[in-house]
């Protein structure tokens, strides 16, 4: 490849071109900008020979060409022209072979007239490869190239698979979220294997870039959703979160220049967001989840084409599959034993309420006040032992007059004078009787490990 190449904006013809030696900008070639009319890239010294197999030049990106070698034509990407009228698109990936008989010993020059009038969008790099290779007669881009993705897909599918039958097993939609997050990036992986199986025309790499773009904002908007439905916050929180995190990415979409940095910084943005949500409202094992998630918006920085053609595949398989195979009770947990329905008796009225969704109980006399996860309160006509005979098993009794689900709890807290109170996730404190919190912090433990 060229360390640097001369690079002329405007449509100077060949003639000129070849009597102005030194003209045009010297720059990487991955930096040209696309330009108004046609432009001219020139490679001077050509590293190339004539002992070996037979060379040819290979570039590709969203552009149309005609190429010349030491001053003769020797071959034509589409057709380039000053308007889209004139230009015809050609396809997105190029070979051409070079003629034995233009190779000199030194000074071989490669003159490239291109344009970019169909493309659809503005390219964050318009040449994007630009090197001497030996002939071939397949000019697509080598499906070896894509190998690692084409093996993390697979395994991307058979893991999402593994989420729905189990949703289904337990009866917990929460995993089917995972699913759809997995088939999002699964959408993603095969927008960018199909560069290897058709060498389409360079108009069609928008559609087949927004394809991609929308395979991981699928991803990244339902595995955030999946964590939010996973460690519940109270009222309003998940909505107004979810609301800002799109209002972000949809931000960054209109904001980066070319579908490799807009789609790295919606993955970015998503999966940051999941994470953040994770530490907040996750246990110890979320949290570390979370670290791992935290690298991708890292990556997306730092490498944002990486990204998107495998990082993001091998980093989420990792940081999902362990758990679902180690631990599948961490993300899709099972339902605990016990009835899912409480029916609340009171004066005159049954209310059927949903278990998981009561997040204490609290003694009112002969009554029992429930409180409910988006702060309703009922109060049933029986007392605190004659409802927890009822309740699954999560629910026990801290306190003479409280009893919590302990998937509500948020954490243990010891105060001055040995006394303990259980935070809660809808932010209530509860009191602990000290010759419970032995058995409690078991059971917490437990619930975690």
């Amino acid at each position: 490849m060229p360390a640097t190449v001369r690079y002329i904006a405007v449509d100077v013809g060949l003639e000129r071109l070849l009597e102005s030696p030194a003209d045009g900008e010297r720059l990487a070639y991955r930096s040209i900008e696309r330009p108004g009319t046609a432009g001219w890239l020139v490679w001077d010294d050509v590293p190339i020979s004539q002992d070996g197999p037979p060379p040819a030049i290979s570039t590709s990106g969203p552009f149309s060409a005609t190429l010349w070698f030491n001053g003769e034509l020797i071959g034509e990407k589409g057709q380039p022209g000053v308007d889209a009228a004139g230009e015809t698109a050609g396809p997105i990936d190029s070979l051409f072979a070079v003629p034995a008989r233009l190779i000199q010993p030194d000074g071989n020059q490669l003159v490239m007239r291109l344009s970019s009038h169909r493309a659809g969008y503005t390219p964050y790099s318009l040449v994007q490869s630009l090197f001497v290779m030996p002939y071939s007669a397949e000019t697509r881009r080598p499906v070896r190239y894509y190998l690692p993705l084409a093996i993390l897909g697979a395994g991307l599918v058979a893991l999402g698979l593994a989420f729905a039958l189990r949703s289904r097993r337990i009866g917990d939609g929460r995993g089917l979220w995972l699913a759809l997050a997995l088939t999002g990036l699964t959408i993603a992986g095969l927008a960018e294997i199909s560069r290897s199986m058709i060498n389409y025309p360079y108009d069609w790499h928008q559609p087949r870039q927004a394809a991609s773009l929308i395979g991981l904002a699928l991803f990244g908007l339902a595995l955030l959703r999946f964590a939010q439905q996973r460690w519940t916050a109270p009222g309003r929180s998940a909505a107004i979160w979810m609301g800002m995190t799109g209002l972000a990415a949809l931000i960054g979409v209109f904001a980066m220049t070319g579908y490799d940095a807009k789609s790295a910084t919606v993955t970015a943005c998503l999966t940051g967001s999941t994470a953040l949500w994770m530490a907040w409202r996750g246990d110890g094992a979320a949290r570390t989840l979370a670290i791992g998630l935290a690298i991708i918006p890292a990556y997306a920085l730092l490498l944002p084409s990486d990204l998107i053609d495998r990082g993001i595949y091998a980093l989420v398989l990792g940081l999902l599959a362990l758990p679902a195979i180690r631990w599948p009770d961490f993300l899709q947990p099972a339902p605990a034993t016990g009835p899912a329905i409480l029916a609340l008796q009171s004066t005159g009225r049954l209310t059927r309420l949903s278990c998981p969704n009561i997040v204490h109980l609290a003694a009112a006399g002969n009554y029992t006040e429930v409180h409910m996860h988006g702060g309703a309160t009922h109060l049933d006509n029986r007392n605190l032992s004659a409802l927890l005979d009822l309740l699954p098993a999560d629910f026990i009794r801290v306190h003479r007059s409280h009893a919590v689900n302990l998937q509500q709890v948020e954490a243990l807290t010891s105060e001055v004078g040995s006394r303990y109170q259980l935070e809660l996730r809808n932010g209530a404190s509860i009191p602990v009787s000290r010759r419970e919190v032995a058995g409690l912090r078991e059971r917490l433990a437990g619930r975690k490990a």
